[in-house]
């Protein structure tokens, strides 16, 4: 069978030597703070194939020095090699590169890179010049060393939607006191504590949900957006509130991984009506928590209380951004996974059935861990392994370092295939088949192969939510209903530069099985 990503897939959860279910805290590590000084960027005339070594803007130039040729620099045998003597892998047409064939296929893309030169590689992609790092070392090197790395400018589409203190750009000591400041409302005791309510919420709206055709990301996205409103934070959204939101968190996280054309794409009049609208119910809620005499307990409430312990103060802006956080962030990733479950579910009858069997016994006042429901933990694992929401994160080297045997400058920018290890025969058996049972009978794998979440210090913050929403949600929709796909379910998925599922429209009915 061929090994075709976008035909047939399979995802797994991450693989983590825990439950996940069962521990409070984060599974971050800790750094030392970003402590590279940037060095002035310099012209270099005689030459045009080279890194920019140790410059803030550093680029592989236009005609790419293939390794092996009299251009490479030429370096002692004990010190590492030139970035001109990393592999180029498919450099492709003047200036567009390779952007083709990533786009019709971007894993595929990339897995054949990988095969072909191992952890590092260059290559040419909608006119810029990247370094890829990828498989096990390339995920240890890069979660394990956070101060190698600019999120500041990565990912400047976060702050410049969201405003210069968003956590998932800031850098160092910014970065590490705000996470701190945040953990009171994420980790996973804060959302456990939920499990009761959050269980009652989606058997209570998932009726409205029934015997009529819905688009499945769009209404669990909803559907979780209004779960964590009865919830982990409290407050009252109107339908068309709940729906706007929706739509502007997807274009969004879209937006960011567009490059310079973000810029056009955030200038749409839809998307500004949608942001507006949006942040001014954001500053309506918080306003009103403000004037209200009675303090709800929720999880903003927890991050207000242990900042006010710790001797800090909170801004409107900040309680702004954790309201936005709490709520939103996150759920179009979620709900993705919800779908993707369900679609590979309906490809295998027979674990289906399995599965309903087992989710007979669901009931969260009894819940001790996902350790109860060990084939629906490795339902999400799969799917989480094969279905991946990001296959890549971008990145920006901070100062020099070495890997592989290559020295890679100050301002390169890095393709990080996070996810690539989901595919490799090495570490799971015939890879791109849908397998739950790998994970049963005690079966691990290594904690750095599964890249759904991220890893170190940057790690998802809404990782928790994620691990409690989806087993909560597949539990009450496979225990309780049935449901079939409008039209042939089609395993395709487009992907927009190798970085986010675009949202799938298959509409799918569902009926309720169980009063």
């Amino acid at each position: 069978m061929a090994n075709n990503f976008w035909l047939r897939t399979r995802c797994d959860w991450p693989a983590l030597t825990r439950n996940p279910l069962e521990d409070e805290d984060d599974d971050e590590d800790e750094h030392e703070p970003l402590t590279a000084n940037r060095k002035p960027a310099t012209a270099n005339p005689a030459t045009v194939n080279y890194l920019g070594h140790g410059t803030p803007d550093a680029i592989i130039s236009c005609l790419m020095v293939k390794s092996g040729t009299k251009e490479e620099s030429t370096e002692p045998t004990n010190a590492p090699k030139s970035p001109n003597a990393i592999p180029v892998y498919r450099v492709g047409i003047p200036f567009f590169g390779s952007t083709r064939q990533f786009r019709q296929s971007p894993f595929q893309f990339h897995l054949e890179g990988y095969q072909q030169h191992g952890a590092i590689y260059r290559t040419r992609i909608d006119g810029k010049n990247w370094i890829v790092l990828s498989g096990l070392e390339a995920n240890d090197l890069i979660w394990r060393n956070t101060d190698l790395w600019s999120y500041r400018e990565a990912n400047a589409a976060f702050a410049e939607q969201l405003g210069p203190g968003h956590v998932t750009q800031l850098d160092g000591d910014p970065h590490k006191k705000r996470r701190q400041q945040l953990k009171p409302g994420f980790k996973m005791e804060a959302v456990m504590r939920y499990l009761p309510q959050m269980d009652q919420a989606a058997a209570e709206l998932l009726p409205a949900m029934c015997d009529r055709p819905i688009n499945i990301t769009d209404s669990f996205a909803e559907l979780i957006l209004l779960i964590t409103s009865r919830t982990t934070f409290r407050c009252s959204l109107s339908p068309e509130m709940v729906t706007t939101m929706s739509h502007w968190e997807h274009d969004f996280i879209y937006g960011t991984s567009l490059g310079w054309k973000r810029h056009l794409y955030y200038r749409r009049p839809i998307y500004r009506r949608m942001k507006k609208e949006v942040f001014a119910e954001l500053e309506r809620i918080l306003d009103e928590r403000l004037q209200s005499k009675e303090e709800r307990e929720d999880n903003l409430t927890a991050i207000i209380k242990a900042s006010r312990d710790a001797g800090q103060t909170v801004n409107r802006w900040e309680l702004i951004n954790t309201i936005y956080l709490i709520l939103l962030a996150g759920i179009h990733n979620t709900s993705n996974l919800i779908h993707w479950c369900l679609l590979y579910l309906s490809s295998d009858p027979a674990w289906a059935q399995e599965l309903r069997d087992e989710l007979s016994q669901w009931d969260t006042a009894n819940f001790k861990g996902m350790g109860q429901f060990p084939k629906l933990k490795a339902t999400i694992q799969e799917v989480q392994r094969l279905r991946p929401g990001a296959i890549i994160h971008r990145l920006t080297a901070a100062r020099d370092f070495e890997f592989s045997g290559y020295s890679i400058p100050q301002g390169a920018e890095i393709i990080h295939v996070n996810t690539l290890v989901h595919f490799l025969d090495s570490v799971y058996e015939e890879p791109f088949q849908f397998n739950p049972r790998r994970y049963l009978d005690g079966r691990t794998y290594p904690p750095k192969a599964n890249g759904f979440f991220g890893g170190g210090t940057h790690i998802c913050l809404g990782m928790n939510l994620a691990l409690v929403h989806t087993p909560l949600i597949l539990a009450n929709v496979l225990r309780d209903y049935e449901y079939r796909f409008v039209s042939d379910p089609t395993m395709n998925v487009r992907m927009s530069l190798g970085q986010n599922q675009i949202r799938n429209q298959i509409p799918a009915v569902f009926r309720r099985t169980s009063t």
